[in-house]
């Protein structure tokens, strides 16, 4: 006999056959007797709508509102919160110091990007400058040369004389944008004007060609007396590079003397010492980290002999601060 019996027993769902069965089934097993007197009770208890007139605890409605008042006082948890944090300099001290860094870290970043802008911005030049050069050269047969024996035979007047011819309309291609302070080369003046200022003011035009390059200072001839490299040399010839660190010699402060000066060692001081552009006469530029060219020119600056003189021979480049002399 299962339990769906029992309950269809209980609520008077079983006929009397089946009634009987049930009946005889508990008078032999006392399990299913208690089971089934169980079972009466908890329905009896479930059925019984009892006292419909209860009454409510004594001072029910009393101590309730006593207890909505006593909670009421009672602080919440986002009370402890406040509505407005507390300025504290350490926290501005902390934000501060998180900014300072994240610029500092950016700062390297950009310099470098600054330093190559210039650097590219410097090659550009010398491109520029190399077509002129090459452009007078297939005219002239060699390269802008002044004679040392001339009042006005300074090295950057070579340049000049790209302007006088029209290769050269924007001499502000002259200052290297990594040198510092930028000269004012627009104002190159006429090679004529040079000479007679420097005839009848000897020294006073070094600054109408104070620039940032430097220019072959010819090589030697035949006869010892130095002239122009002419356009019939090899390709990988330097014409003209980042000036080098140098120094004018005491002559230099003599209106009636030759200005001349000292080469100094290191890299040009137009990229920080870190290098130098250097144009090529094939018109190319290259970046070089040293002075060294190849076996046959060590050194950029200066010639075989160690010397700022004139090439020993074609492919010995010697490369002169404009406001020095060609020498003789």
């Amino acid at each position: 006999m299962n339990d769906s019996t029992l309950f269809d027993e209980a609520f008077g769902q079983l006929d009397a056959q089946e009634r009987t069965l049930l009946e005889r089934a508990v008078a032999a097993d006392p399990a299913l007797a208690f089971r089934r007197d169980r079972l009466h009770r908890a329905l009896d208890l479930l059925l019984d709508d009892g006292d419909d007139d209860l009454e409510p605890p004594p001072r029910l409605a009393e101590r309730t509102l006593h207890r909505i008042a006593r909670h009421a006082d009672e602080p919440r948890t986002l009370e402890f919160a406040p509505n407005r944090p507390r300025f504290r300099w350490a926290d501005v001290g902390v934000a501060a110091a998180v900014m300072l860094i994240g610029l500092m870290s950016l700062v390297p970043a950009v310099r470098e990007q600054h330093r190559r802008a210039d650097q590219l911005l410097c090659t550009d030049n010398l491109r520029q400058v190399g077509l002129a050069l090459n452009q007078y050269a297939t005219t002239h047969e060699n390269y802008p040369f002044v004679d040392p024996s001339c009042p006005a035979a300074y090295v950057g007047a070579a340049f000049v004389q790209l302007r006088d011819a029209g290769l050269l309309p924007d001499p502000a291609v002259l200052d290297c944008p990594c040198g510092g302070i930028t000269e004012d080369s627009r104002s190159l003046p006429a090679f004529d004007v040079i000479l007679d200022r420097e005839r009848r003011s000897p020294g006073t035009c070094r600054g109408d060609i104070h620039v940032d390059y430097a220019y072959h200072l010819g090589v030697r001839g035949g006869d010892g007396h130095p002239v122009p490299m002419t356009i019939r040399v090899s390709n990988h010839v330097p014409l003209v590079a980042d000036q080098p660190p140098f120094r004018l010699d005491d002559s230099a402060s003599s209106s009636r003397a030759p200005v001349g000066g000292v080469i100094l060692a290191g890299n040009s001081p137009n990229h920080g010492g870190a290098g130098q552009n250097v144009l090529f006469t094939d018109g190319s530029v290259s970046w070089k980290r040293t002075r060294w060219i190849d076996a046959k020119d060590t050194d950029l600056y200066l010639n075989e002999l160690k010397d700022i003189g004139p090439g020993v021979h074609q492919d010995d480049a010697v490369l002169s601060p404009c406001i020095m002399r060609f020498q003789p």
